[in-house]
């Protein structure tokens, strides 16, 4: 058998069928059916379910072209599609997802930045008390997710907020967006003593944001 499926069995059902979803093979079926039957009759048709497989994935709304890379600290990670879980592989640098090829790029996207959040809140709580110590600046919660202006905050309640694509650039860029934020706790707006605290605690932090301004790109 070439083809997975779905076996769907009825009382009231008195033939077999065979329906080729978006999602998947969906075979109906009555009860008490021969087993060795129909794995006979399901052999005899997998030319026509890969037909209509063709079919199903050429007529899908919205096709587009699946990621095939991505950037993950500054280095490019390969994207493998229809694993049965996600997660990313530092050592091959490869980033394994759930959703197959076939399946629709926003899809591809929302795994993806659920990967980068839980790996940059990983590096995040790793990095964080240190620089916090270092500087003397408090937060009292933090918060990683998916912003489209903006790599990170710090709120006047203490909300301290980082940008999940900002995994995308080198630690060393990570790590001037972390002192960049805790400087907000002594000094809120961006003005001279605000500049004076970051290179204080981060002297090249010009090529930081020269990083983040020619390079880096809200990615996907």
């Amino acid at each position: 058998m070439n083809f997975n499926y779905q076996l769907k069995l009825s009382r009231r059902r008195k033939t077999v069928a065979i329906k080729v979803k978006p999602d998947g093979v969906v075979v109906y079926a009555p009860e008490g059916i021969c087993e060795n039957w129909l794995q006979g009759w399901l052999s005899s048709k997998q030319s026509w379910v890969a037909q209509k497989q063709h079919l199903v994935a050429d007529s899908l709304p919205c096709k587009q072209t699946p990621i095939e890379k991505v950037a993950i600290y500054g280095a490019h990670y390969a994207v493998c599609y229809g694993h049965s879980s996600g997660y990313i592989d530092h050592q091959y640098h490869c980033i394994y997802i759930e959703s197959s090829m076939q399946q629709h790029r926003d899809n591809h996207i929302g795994e993806i930045y659920d990967l980068f959040k839980v790996e940059l809140e990983t590096y995040l709580h790793a990095r964080l008390p240190y620089y916090q110590a270092l500087m003397g600046s408090e937060y009292k919660t933090l918060k990683v997710r998916f912003y489209k202006r903006r790599w990170g905050s710090l709120s006047s309640k203490g909300v301290l907020a980082f940008n999940s694509a900002l995994l995308s650039a080198p630690k060393w860029v990570i790590d001037y967006v972390i002192v960049h934020e805790l400087a907000h706790y002594h000094v809120m707006a961006h003005n001279q003593a605000f500049w004076r605290i970051v290179g204080r605690y981060y002297p090249e932090f010009e090529k930081a944001k020269a990083y983040l301004k020619q390079e880096m790109k809200l990615i996907l």
